[in-house]
């Protein structure tokens, strides 16, 4: 599925770094959708750019198609995560967007792992003729989608024991009155995909005597 590319152009890392920081911007407030950053390029220009707004709508491809407007036809998308392919009462679905708008070329850092996209968002670009490269600074991509990623996996938000940097659903110092997995369980139903527990709190002990812990500081 896309285009196989051996080598990117600085140009291509580039616009694609810029998609990853807009989407750090929003890590923390766009729950319960991952935070997207959108990138896009008409004649070597960013034209429009955008992330996930708050809440988790607009998607950082339909801001990123506002700030555009007419400029988005023929444009190139840099995308840090496949374009959604299921509409929703809140949107439509940004895959359609994206051929709507005249979009000639999408290119991902990586597959969205929500089994109402993977693969069908960007198959759906393919089928309107635009061009979709895949793979584009994938590892930083796969970092910033890892909480959501395992949320759909698990149930369970990502654990991060360490320091609060702002960047998370939930952030726990405190013990808890209920058993701490349960806990976890209940965010991760109510959409967290982030959460941090604070080095050096009763909690964070608790997490790490139970394994529940997946990145520290």
């Amino acid at each position: 599925m896309g285009d196989p590319v051996e080598v990117w152009s600085l140009a291509d890392k580039a616009f694609m770094s810029r998609a990853l920081v807009l989407a750090r911007m929003g890590l923390g407030e766009t729950q319960p959708n991952p935070s997207v950053g959108c990138v896009l390029v008409r004649d070597g220009l960013i034209v429009g750019e955008g992330r996930t707004q708050a809440g988790g709508r607009p998607h950082g491809e339909a801001m990123a198609l506002a700030m555009a407007g007419s400029n988005a036809a023929g444009s190139h998308a840099y995308v840090t995560l496949e374009p959604c392919a299921h509409e929703s009462a809140r949107g439509p679905a940004c895959s359609s967007s994206l051929i709507a708008a005249g979009v000639a070329a999408v290119t991902l850092s990586v597959l969205d792992p929500d089994p109402r996209t993977r693969g069908i968002g960007a198959s759906r670009l393919e089928a309107a003729g635009v061009q979709v490269r895949l793979g584009l600074l994938e590892q930083e991509g796969r970092a910033q989608i890892a909480g959501f990623e395992k949320r759909l996996r698990t149930g369970l938000p990502w654990v991060h024991l360490g320091r609060d940097d702002g960047t998370f659903d939930a952030v726990l110092t405190a013990g808890l009155h209920v058993e701490l997995a349960a806990h976890l369980a209940q965010l991760g139903a109510q959409g967290a995909m982030r959460v941090c527990l604070v080095a050096g709190s009763p909690i964070a002990e608790m997490a790490t005597a139970l394994n529940l812990v997946d990145s520290a500081d």
